[in-house]
């Protein structure tokens, strides 16, 4: 079987890379493959976009990077922003005020900079995993006001669930809030998916919509898996990717990108 493609999208923790969080050398010479076959490889994370940008100067691609879950999508040469979607000020606010009143630990996107309270062993988690460091403001209500791109709470994972249902109750329809890890819960403005940011780059470059492939292997990954014109699960994804893609690739552990751009696309 062979797929129509012309635009191939990855999520990358999971999925791309693999528990080292390390581009594969087979996943490497496979999306080298891609680009030689004039494909376009794009990557597509719930990650910062300076977080993305060492991967996709590895791969040496010259394209858009569309990161915090669809929030942001920013050319990896040119650093112009094509489309920004931020979470509103005053809920914001309101989750900084949450997180500060159950001493839980947030993250707080801004510009593409990260900002926590305190440093801590989950900020140095997310910087070991992302390559990002935070900086410490003390309070982050200093930041009330302004207009993330992207809030995180990073919590243990056996506490996870009990707090994304809080969350999700509370933000209904206010906010897209989604499970990333097995210690993340995100916030993103309700109007945000990699699904949608998806849908809007391939229009901007012309590019019809059942010509494109996108892999994955989390919650957050369901809208990208959806929306392009095949969806490929990782084998290690959670369950509901994995019944909702038209095909199941090995683990992000055993090469299953390299492994599907062989034998669907190539």
């Amino acid at each position: 079987m062979k797929i129509p493609c012309r635009l191939a999208a990855f999520d990358l923790d999971g999925t791309l890379l693999n528990s080292n969080h390390e581009v594969s050398g087979e996943n490497l010479k496979a999306l080298h493959q891609l680009i030689a076959n004039e494909i376009l490889v794009i990557l597509v994370s719930g990650r910062m976009h300076q977080s993305m940008k060492p991967i996709s100067d590895l791969i040496g691609l010259e394209n858009p990077i569309i990161s915090y879950n669809g929030g942001m999508v920013k050319h990896a040469v040119t650093d112009s922003v094509l489309y920004h979607t931020p979470v509103p000020a005053e809920y914001a606010a309101a989750i900084i005020r949450d997180c500060k009143e159950q001493d839980l630990h947030l993250n707080f996107c801004l510009n593409d900079e990260l900002y926590v309270a305190n440093r801590n062993k989950w900020s140095e988690l997310y910087e070991v995993r992302t390559g990002v460091s935070a900086t410490a403001v003390g309070d982050l209500q200093k930041l009330s006001g302004e207009k993330p791109t992207k809030l995180l709470i990073i919590h243990p994972p056996e506490k996870l669930q009990s707090l994304l249902a809080h969350f999700k109750s509370t933000y209904s329809r206010k906010l897209y809030v989604t499970q990333t890890q097995p210690e993340y819960i995100e916030f993103m403005n309700p109007d945000v998916s990699k699904g949608s940011a998806l849908t809007a780059l391939v229009k901007q470059l012309n590019i019809p919509i059942k010509e494109t492939v996108a892999f994955g292997d989390s919650y957050n990954d369901e809208s990208l898996i959806k929306t392009a014109g095949f969806g490929i699960a990782m084998k290690n994804g959670v369950q509901p990717i994995r019944d909702c893609a038209d095909y199941i690739t090995s683990s992000n552990d055993a090469n299953g990108v390299a492994e599907a751009i062989s034998e669907l696309i190539l």
